[in-house]
């Protein structure tokens, strides 16, 4: 037997090497400062379908094809001595599932030179894909407290709703028996549907409350009155914070921020409620929650102080984790940190025991709203200009659309009342039939409701827009809420005053004769109005 020789034992240990470097999860490989490969361990045979010896002398863009472009600014930096470290998706070689890396580049620098770097390549798939479940897991976690929420404050709710409408419906019972007994007058009349009229508008406020905690889509942003969202979280939870605790507010009027406003809502509602929660029962007169908002730079700052029983500092540091046993909550807090993150903020509590508790919430401020005058409505192309405008005597006319009844009948009546031509249609379909081919019906102004069956208030203006441009300043819509994010994106984007369901009549009369007198100022127009909506 020959004795081994020193260069028998550096082969033993190169290929020991090789080995070890070929069980590594993950792909370990070195290229010059030319960007070639001078070595390539087996995983770029799973990653790339390309054998280790086959990568040998390659190029970098050879192997990575589009990939290249998008590495090459952290090859650049590593040929220049800066350590890289960055997330790619890389697709299967076999048409699978694409999978997740997490690269590091380490540059190789002899005498001060960058001669090439090393490249390892971790899968970091299954972390990804756990981290998307865990995202997934927490929207469905958001969604059920948001109906905790909702179901918690509903015993409230019912209470808010049911005492004005039991209001509305008795002063509705007693007008009509006296008209049936003919014992009843002017006076006694106008008192009792006044009484009526007052406390179905609290039934429409608590109910546009509750629409901005029930919004499912909190995958939208817009521009968040804070002061009006503080507001209406007070409302939805009035009840119980009425016989527990006196509220007082201090409230910036210029205080906005970007983000979705049902969030928004679902962070101070949850605040509310942990201050509630933390006020002794049977002293309403002395207890007390606080809240603040405050425009202070490029920040607006929220604070919701309580002088309830405190938190003990030892807690203080896990109040916003899931299922805290410091608060009893569940998810509440960590969901409201999850979404005031999710805004650019942070949160934080300050508490004494016995003294109470002050959450603070800072938010980037959102930029100045844009002011966006209303375009000039230019002739539709190859068409005749508007030559016919309203004159002295001729009433101007007036076409609803309204799938429901009721509406159609209560705006007829309403806007009879001002002296004008009324038409009454169903559906959309009806009211591009009743405006006719171009030339024949001519319109002043439209009035249109989002939400229609069939065709939807979204459609009516585009068709009618389209080959007549010049009647989009005259659309005003109208909308019981509009509930597709498209819808909401619409009204977003359009430039025209938008009427909330259920309305007053005196709102509808006033929006109609503006729009009408800002038409008239545009220059000659039409004679008509369209007023257009459904039960959405």
């Amino acid at each position: 037997m020959h004795p081994m020789t020193q260069d028998d034992g550096a082969s033993e240990q190169v290929a020991l090497l090789r080995v070890l470097v070929d069980k590594v999860p993950g792909m370990l490989a070195y290229w010059d400062k030319n960007q070639r490969c001078r070595f390539a361990n087996r995983a770029y045979e799973k990653w790339f379908g390309v054998s280790p010896e086959a990568v040998i002398g390659m190029h970098m863009q050879e192997l990575l094809g589009p990939l290249y472009a998008l590495n090459l600014p952290h090859i650049e930096r590593a040929l220049r001595g800066e350590a890289q470290e960055f997330e790619r998706e890389i697709p299967d070689p076999a048409q699978g599932p694409a999978r997740f890396s997490q690269a590091h580049y380490i540059p190789h620098i002899v005498n001060g030179k960058v001669e090439g770097f090393c490249v390892l390549v971790a899968d970091i798939t299954r972390r990804k894909r756990a981290e998307e479940a865990l995202r997934e897991m927490q929207r469905e976690l958001e969604a059920r407290e948001r109906l905790v929420a909702l179901a918690s404050l509903a015993t409230g709710i019912a209470h808010e709703i049911n005492n004005p409408l039991a209001a509305v419906l008795g002063n509705l019972e007693l007008a009509l028996d006296d008209l049936e007994h003919g014992s009843l007058d002017t006076i006694a009349l106008r008192e009792l549907l006044s009484n009526a009229r007052e406390d179905a508008a609290r039934v429409r406020e608590i109910v546009k409350n509750m629409k901005h905690l029930a919004h499912g889509d909190v995958t939208e942003s817009e521009r968040v009155d804070v002061a009006a969202t503080i507001e209406q979280s007070i409302a939805l939870a009035a009840n119980t914070l009425r016989y527990r605790a006196r509220v007082s507010c201090e409230l910036d009027r210029d205080a906005y921020v970007t983000g979705n406003p049902a969030q928004l809502v679902q962070v101070f509602v949850n605040l509310l409620a942990h201050a509630v929660r933390c006020l002794p029962e049977g002293t309403p007169r002395r207890n007390e929650i606080r809240v603040t908002a405050r425009l202070e730079g490029k920040q607006v700052a929220i604070l919701v102080a309580d002088n309830g029983c405190g938190i003990p500092e030892e807690l203080q540091s896990t109040i916003f984790d899931p299922f805290s046993t410091s608060t009893g909550l569940g998810l509440g807090l960590s969901i409201v940190r999850g979404i005031v993150q999710s805004f650019g903020g942070q949160i934080s509590v300050e508490s004494q025991l016995g003294e109470g508790s002050v959450f603070r919430i800072v938010l980037p401020a959102a930029a100045p709203a844009a002011l966006t005058p209303l375009p000039k409505a230019a002739p539709a192309e190859g068409s005749a200009p508007s030559t016919t405008a309203p004159r002295s005597g001729i009433r101007p006319r007036l076409l609803i659309v309204d799938d429901e009844p009721g509406i159609g009948t209560l705006l007829r009546r309403a806007l009879s009342l001002d002296d004008y031509d009324l038409t009454v249609v169903r559906s959309g379909q009806e009211a591009l039939d009743a405006l006719g081919p171009i030339g024949e019906q001519r319109f002043d102004l439209i009035l249109c409701d989002l939400m229609m069956p069939e065709m939807s208030g979204e459609e009516v203006y585009l068709e009618v827009v389209s080959s007549r441009p010049e009647l989009a300043r005259r659309f005003v819509f109208m909308t019981g809420g509009a509930f597709t994010a498209r819808g909401r994106r619409f009204l977003a984007r359009l430039d025209a005053p938008v009427l909330d369901k259920p309305f007053q009549v005196a709102s509808v009369r006033q929006i109609v004769r503006e729009r009408l007198r800002a038409a008239r100022s545009d220059g000659p127009l039409s004679a008509e109005l369209m007023v257009a909506g459904d039960a959405g």
